[in-house]
């Protein structure tokens, strides 16, 4: 199917109108046991072309799980298996093309998560509540040097979180025209006045 534009898809509710059974995914699937769905799977991705495509992937930065995930997804859209069947061969296929990509001395990313980066931003996260209750339980008192710091810290980490510095006063056409827009009196009817 040719992709003609962003308009050439299908309408909410299409899938209500045509007669059930249509689609691949909703006829029983054409393989029903895990070793043939793993077998299936492994002989597909044995093939050295293939994995010298999912290694260059991978040099690229591309992680191993969205890709297995990918794999077993579009063998179910195309009813080969049931969406079961392929979250049981997914660490199969992972263990395999993981072994296959190394072999070639191409490091693998098994996944995006960085448990020290979120590990930081859980103990930041503490840090910013903790502060910003200390300093409402103390009052706030910007004359001792501590507080000051620590009042300094909270906002230079709210202002990294929200991850927006403050806006220049530029006064630009779209200010202009809000401003005309306020001024304007509604008229009609339902106009209160």
């Amino acid at each position: 199917m040719a992709y003609t534009g962003p308009f050439d898809k299908p309408i909410p509710g299409q899938s209500l109108t045509t007669e059930p059974g249509n689609t691949p995914w909703e006829q029983p699937p054409q393989m029903a046991e895990i070793e043939e769905v793993a077998r299936y799977y492994i002989e597909r991705i044995a093939d050295q072309n293939v994995i010298d495509d999912f290694g260059a992937l991978c040099q690229a930065g591309v992680s191993l799980s969205p890709l297995v995930e990918t794999i077993y997804l579009t063998g179910v859209a195309k009813g080969l298996h049931t969406l079961d069947a392929g979250l049981l061969v997914a660490p199969m296929i992972h263990s395999f093309l993981k072994a296959a990509i190394q072999e070639q001395g191409i490091e693998v990313k098994d996944t995006d998560d960085d448990p020290q980066a979120e590990a930081e931003d859980r103990e930041m996260n503490r840090f910013m509540i903790l502060a910003s209750k200390y300093l409402e339980e103390e009052g706030g008192d910007m004359s001792d040097p501590g507080m000051q710091m620590i009042s300094e810290m909270v906002e230079e980490g709210q202002e990294e979180e929200s991850g927006m510095e403050e806006p220049n006063e530029v006064e630009g056409p779209e200010e202009e025209m809000q401003e005309e827009m306020t001024q304007e009196k509604p008229m009609g009817l339902m106009a209160k006045g």
